[in-house]
């Protein structure tokens, strides 16, 4: 047998060649695995950062919705094995930013750093939206309608459409026959709460389970304030019964209200009577009990439904061929509007029930109007800075 001698050489050169190789190969796994690791750490951290920044910017947007005036910020406030420092920017340091607040919050952990800005307005509580809108039932009669204008625009004769007269409630609607919503009828209930006559008419969209309306009632501390501090005594002109002990007012005849605030545990508008407003004028009438406009009484007649607001703790009726330009706020209180009454303006109350052929028409500038003052701030935009 003859054995070749270069032919094992060969083989011993191959095999350390490949164990090399491998040697080389398991060397440069190790490397890229460490490599994944200090990325994934890096971005593990990076994140890290960014949520203890965004903490801080939702501690302050609390804070601010316990103090409105509160500007301190946070230093170097530890959490989540990291810090945060939060800067609060406002109208007081820059005048440009107005309503507006800059909340300027830094995250930082052992290796990373993160700054958000975040803007945040005040929000307030605008509960005219609708033309109707009851906490419970709403039932529009026949011959009943809704439409909408913008008195902001011009007359209603002008900007009348027959879109944007909505109908709401956090119950039920029903709509008898021959009834008619120029606009959306929307309940939070679901779609067996919503009675709808074959012959009634809808012009926008019927919705359902949409989320609830919170109708808060006012707060009892302003109607002790009204009742302090009035313009019951100096700023009614015209004939009129008023009883300064029991804050009951009526009248027969025609009575103009100047710039103010009224206090009044009743109102009553007999036949035909007429309640002013003067011009340029701003009214909010408080009412702890009842409000009614007798046959063919006017509130506001021709004028703009947001300069008079009643704040009420008791029911509004407004009777047969009755008018009224204003807004109406009672979410536990009724609202009657009688036969071929017209209301201009809107209705938040507990129940509502539009008889035949009475007109409601819907103010749109008054999806704005504000009820009470700040109730918190909310985030509007926000960005990362590099």
């Amino acid at each position: 047998m003859i054995y070749c001698g270069n032919e094992k050489g060969s083989a011993l050169l191959i095999s350390l060649l490949l164990i090399a190789m491998l040697s080389i190969l398991a060397i440069m796994t190790v490397k890229s695995s460490n490599t994944d690791i200090d990325l994934t750490f890096n971005q593990l951290n990076t994140d890290k950062t960014f949520y203890i920044a965004e903490a801080g910017a939702r501690r302050a947007i609390v804070q601010l919705n316990a103090d409105p005036t509160w500007t301190a910020g946070y230093s170097s406030v530890a959490f989540n094995n990291g810090t945060y420092t939060v800067q609060i920017i406002d109208s007081s340091a820059n005048a440009g930013l107005k309503d507006t607040i800059v909340i300027i919050s830094s995250g930082w952990t052992i290796s990373a750093q993160a700054v958000i800005e975040m803007a945040v307005i005040p929000a307030y509580n605008s509960p005219f939206k609708s033309a109707l809108f009851g906490d419970d039932i709403v039932e529009l009669k026949n011959g009943m309608s809704t439409d909408s204008y913008n008195s902001d625009s011009g007359s209603y004769a002008a900007t009348q459409d027959t879109l944007c007269g909505d109908v709401g409630s956090n119950a039920g609607i029903v709509m008898h026959n021959g009834s008619n919503v120029g606009g959306d009828v929307v309940t939070s209930s679901d779609s067996s709460s919503l009675d709808i006559n074959a012959g009634a008419t809808v012009t926008g969209d019927i919705k359902y389970n949409v989320p609830k309306e919170t109708l808060d009632p006012i707060p009892q501390s302003e109607f002790d304030i009204a009742e302090a501090y009035n313009d019951n005594v100096s700023g009614i002109s015209g004939s009129y019964s008023y009883n300064p002990s029991s804050h009951a007012f009526e009248t027969s005849s025609t009575v103009t209200l100047s710039d103010g605030t009224y206090y009044f545990s009743s109102l009553i508008l007999k036949n035909s009577a007429e309640l002013l407003i003067a011009p340029g004028a701003a009214v909010k009438i408080y009412v702890t009990g009842d409000i009614e406009i007798k046959n063919s009484g006017g509130v506001n007649a021709g004028g703009t439904p947001g300069d008079l607001m009643f704040l009420s703790q008791g029911d509004l009726v407004l009777k047969n061929s009755g008018e009224i330009y204003a807004v109406f706020y009672n979410p536990d209180g009724d609202a009657d509007l009688r036969n071929s009454s017209d209301f201009y303006g809107s209705i938040v109350a507990n129940t509502i029930i539009v008889h035949n052929k009475a007109g409601f028409h819907y103010d749109r500038s008054l999806g704005s109007k504000r009820l009470g003052g700040n109730i918190g701030f909310a985030a509007v935009a926000w960005r990362q800075r590099s």
